[in-house]
């Protein structure tokens, strides 16, 4: 497991227990692979790697400027796959959080209020995703403010399939920022 997204997600799964209580959790995106902290206990009672890396994602099905529907389709059948064995190990009532930079731009790019826990509805991010999936492919993207790299559009595609298969309503997206040790500072927002 790679020990940056390993880290990553076991310090927002600490700061989501203290800060939200409850069964947590925590996704945190790696380049090549991403990590699931889980529990609601003092620790994590699993850290679980996820081969859904970003850069691979992008490397595989969003390196043209414009994907195809086949490679979009793809990308949503890997990366269910991945995500639905994961369902039967969340306790009900589980609370979905992150601290990723990359799910923080797409809060961002929603103009949502940077205090330390803000909420992302799935139907926000299912409408996130259906504005990026029309830049993806043709509409251009002069029209819309959305980030058209690989990598935004991969860490939206897990995130949205990671809220639907999962059975979350939201995620808690956390504007802390962590170092390798722990809580470093806000973002500035």
């Amino acid at each position: 497991m790679s020990a940056e997204a390993r880290n990553r997600a076991r310090q927002t799964w600490l700061c989501a227990r203290q800060a939200l209580g409850g069964d947590i959790s925590a996704l945190e995106f790696g380049e090549v692979e991403s990590a699931v902290a889980l529990g609601g206990g003092a620790e994590p009672a699993r850290l679980i790697s996820l081969p859904l890396g970003l850069s691979a994602l992008a490397r595989r099905y969003f390196d043209a400027p414009r994907p195809s529907e086949a490679a979009i389709e793809a990308a949503i059948m890997e990366v269910e796959v991945r995500v639905m064995p994961l369902r039967s190990l969340l306790a009900p009532g589980t609370r979905c959080v992150t601290a990723d930079p990359n799910v923080r731009a797409m809060v961002e790019v929603l103009g949502l209020v940077g205090e330390p826990w803000v909420t992302l509805a799935t139907d926000a991010v299912e409408q996130l995703f259906n504005r990026w999936l029309a830049i993806a492919l043709g509409r251009p993207a002069t029209q819309d403010g959305l980030p058209t790299s690989g990598e935004f559009g991969a860490a939206l595609l897990v995130l949205r399939e990671w809220l639907h298969h999962l059975s979350h309503t939201r995620i808690a997206v956390t504007c802390l920022i962590f170092s390798d040790h722990g809580l470093l500072e806000g973002d500035g927002s």
